[in-house]
């Protein structure tokens, strides 16, 4: 059996090193990144003077099949990652933002839009998300006790079905997610905020910068900047931040 990027650590009883391999075959479970996808099909040309627009398309992978689900308008001429699949109480849904001043959710595969923020000439203009996910499955150990074990965000969530390994649960999206951008014109750095997504499946989602002023590293996208492995036993997240510090008193410029 192979699992990817098995935690380390033991915790509480449920999460441990080490799982010995087997040859055996395994079954993938991929999350909805794998499943639903946008790209730009065509740019839409506004006139002299103004930027291009975008027709986005929105598609649904199954194997090496590939089809075309949906069609949206951006109002911007980059469309950066501003298309999340995730679920929430058995129903799948997108973040995605059409304006690009403002976060909305689709239904999919229906592609429809069911609600999210207004757009706002103030507002903040998202350019990637992220949606953290997990999956948890057990193992037996030679003493036949079984351990737990919450694998987080894998590209790829694998597990066997041998008798001394089972699959607790499928890939389950967390009731938040993350959105990197900025208010319009304010510098050229994209912050990290916090999404509320609980009440997405009626098309209600809530934004704040409860961080404060963090920005994510010019090298990352959102998805590797966030990690969860603190999450299930303390509540707490681990970001990678970008900070400019003064090499000559090791402060930051503004101080």
């Amino acid at each position: 059996m192979i699992i990817k990027r098995l935690p380390r650590v033991m915790k509480r009883g449920h999460v441990m090193g080490d799982i010995a391999e087997s040859s055996s075959k395994a079954s993938a479970l991929p999350p909805l990144s794998r499943m639903y996808l946008a790209r730009e099909v065509a740019k839409i040309d506004n006139g002299p003077g103004v930027s291009n627009s975008l027709r986005v398309g929105v598609f649904r992978k199954e194997g090496d099949r590939e089809e075309q689900i949906g069609e949206y308008r951006r109002d911007y001429h980059t469309l950066f990652r501003t298309f999340y699949p995730f679920s929430r109480n058995g129903r799948d849904f997108a973040l995605y933002s059409p304006h690009y001043t403002c976060t909305r959710v689709m239904e999919l595969p229906s592609c429809k839009d069911i609600g999210g923020e207004e757009k706002d000439a103030w507002g903040f203009c998202p350019v990637d998300y992220f949606v953290p996910s997990y999956m948890e499955y057990e193992f037996r150990t030679k003493d036949g006790r079984w351990i737990r074990v919450r694998e987080h965000d894998s590209d790829c969530f694998t597990i066997d079905n041998q008798p001394d390994h089972r699959l607790v649960t499928p890939v389950t999206y967390y009731d938040f997610g993350f959105v990197a951008g900025c208010v319009w014109g304010d510098d050229s750095s994209w912050k990290i905020q916090y999404l509320d997504l609980s009440r997405a499946d009626s098309g209600s989602i809530r934004r704040d910068a409860r961080f404060g002023y963090i920005r994510l590293p010019t090298h990352l996208h959102l998805d590797r900047a966030i990690r969860m492995d603190g999450f299930q036993d303390a509540g707490a997240i681990c970001i990678a931040t970008e900070q400019e510090f003064d090499l000559k008193t090791g402060k930051p410029p503004a101080e």
